[in-house]
């Protein structure tokens, strides 16, 4: 069993590393008002956007190392909320497919009715996991609802069918190794069940 956690899908850091590009000229900005400005009321006022803009800059690069899809411990973790991973069994996950829906990104003024679309990962769960049915997740970065899981393209890496088979692959893979771990299990306990019985 896997205890390391293996990164499957990652977040979009594209759109991290631009807010990164646009926060730290800022906050650097700041710094210098507050150690070269002569006035009182321009070291405060850069004293106080530097600590809203260095939280942002700390948020922008720990999100950065949260993959929206990791696994470990024979379980998917999902990240499509704050606070910490939904862990989903590994066994009742299906397949992963291609999807499409709206990305829910901020709407230009001029532009209200036209509705913006983004690809979509989705997975497919097992039938038979009631418990895995629906959660509540940021709607904006995915929906979670009648044993299927949809991740919006907008907030995670670009998505193309290479990607898509390779999580497929890891899919197989990973119920290959439970497989094989739940076979193990019963060669083991067949002997020692024999010399109990003998």
């Amino acid at each position: 069993m896997s205890t390391t956690r293996v990164t499957w899908l990652h977040t979009n850091r594209r759109a991290l590393r631009l807010g990164l590009i646009v926060l730290l000229p800022a906050f650097a900005g700041s710094l210098a008002s507050v150690s070269l400005a002569s006035g009182g009321w321009v070291r405060w006022s850069g004293a106080a956007a530097s600590i809203p803009l260095a939280y942002l800059i700390f948020l922008c690069g720990y999100l950065m190392f949260q993959p929206r899809l990791s696994y470990a411990d024979e379980h998917l973790h999902v990240r499509l909320r704050q606070g910490p991973a939904i862990q989903v069994p590994i066994d009742v996950v299906e397949c992963f497919f291609l999807g499409q829906g709206p990305a829910l990104l901020p709407r230009p003024f001029g532009n209200r009715d036209k509705l913006e679309e983004t690809s979509t990962i989705v997975v497919r769960l097992a039938e038979s996991a009631e418990h895995w049915k629906q959660f509540d997740v940021k709607p904006t970065w995915g929906l979670w609802c009648d044993g299927y899981i949809t991740i919006r393209g907008t907030w995670c890496e670009p998505i193309t069918n290479e990607l898509l088979k390779h999580l497929n692959d890891r899919l197989i893979a990973a119920h290959r190794e439970l497989r094989g771990q739940t076979q193990r299990g019963t060669k083991v306990e067949q002997p020692i069940h024999e010399q109990e019985v003998g």
